[in-house]
């Protein structure tokens, strides 16, 4: 799955290494940056969202390190012009709290966001997933057909690749996980934050303004960084149990996925995602890394827009 990650493996040695001793009182990550959405409560859980625009529902799920801001520092304010539509927080990140079971489960956090999508009125939308998020995106479409008009799958991480998330995230999803994390946020500081964001954006240019909307400190709180440990160390078994059910996929997809991209292999998911699937389009991107959604804007909206008309026409 990965070569890269929001923080790399290189970096993990430099955080056991002394960076402890550099931890110091800070303004917090929810002062910095507060929801932005509403909450709704589904199996005794918050969930944090966003609902804009009217129209047919399109639900966007973000991917591992990341929050609702992904998406709302342009992609809402493209879509919500004719589409009602909603970002959520997975399950443990953003403001979304975390079950206290078999919360790295794709197919839990589907199930939570599909209980928590009806909760809010909406019983059939289109779903763009991106990374991690292209897992619950294909795991909500196996468990809940009914729920899923259609599917945009974006760099998703969706087949077993015979490997874990690497050192860092190994470590983090232990016993020692929210130390970890604490220490990555005294390390994540400054210029180390812009670093790490143009890596998962490489090789194209993180677009301005990016890295203050996208809220850093929230993903390295510390409860926050071990359960995105977790759903990263985790994240490859759990694709050894949902990928073989991909040939029941009867739902329009579209699979885009850029060339170049090294945290998720287009070899290794969404090429073998687009063959499996009953109808699949699929869109390699030429010179685009993992950041797709980002950095092809137009491209992927052009493929919501085709979503979204077979699904609501």
């Amino acid at each position: 799955m990965t070569r890269r990650g929001f923080l790399t493996t290189s970096a993990a040695a430099t955080l056991l290494t002394g960076c402890a001793s550099t931890v110091a009182p800070s303004t917090t990550a929810e002062t910095q940056y507060p929801p932005v959405g509403r909450f709704v409560e589904v199996d005794g859980l918050k969930m944090h969202y966003i609902d804009e625009g009217q129209g047919p529902p399109i639900v966007l799920v973000h991917g591992a390190n990341g929050n609702v801001r992904d998406w709302t520092f342009s992609m809402t304010s493209r879509l919500r012009t004719r589409y009602r539509v909603i970002a959520m927080d997975r399950p443990g990140h953003g403001y979304s709290q975390r079950p206290a079971t078999d919360g790295a489960n794709p197919m839990k956090q589907a199930q939570l966001i599909a209980d928590a999508t009806a909760a809010i009125g909406i019983d059939r939308a289109v779903i763009a997933g991106h990374s991690w998020g292209g897992a619950v995106a294909t795991s909500w479409a196996l468990s809940r057909p009914d729920q899923v008009a259609g599917a945009a799958i974006l760099a998703g991480a969706t087949y077993p690749w015979g490997g874990d998330g690497g050192l860092l995230y190994s470590l983090g999803s232990g016993p020692f996980g929210p130390a970890i994390g604490a220490i990555a946020r005294a390390y994540v500081s400054g210029p180390r934050v812009d670093s790490m964001v143009a890596d998962v954006f490489a090789p194209n240019p993180t677009p301005p303004g990016y890295v203050d909307h996208i809220g850093v400190p929230l993903a390295l709180r510390p409860s926050t960084f071990r359960w995105n440990a977790d759903d990263i160390d985790q994240l490859n078994g759990n694709l050894e149990q949902i990928a073989p059910r991909y040939g029941e996929l009867a739902m329009p997809l579209e699979v885009l996925h850029g060339d170049v991209d090294e945290t998720v292999l287009a070899r290794i998911h969404s090429v073998p995602l687009a063959a499996e699937a009953m109808n699949a389009r699929l869109t390699i991107l030429e010179g685009v890394g993992h950041m797709l959604h980002h950095v092809e804007e137009d491209t992927i909206v052009a493929a919501i827009d085709r979503l979204m008309t077979q699904a609501f026409a």
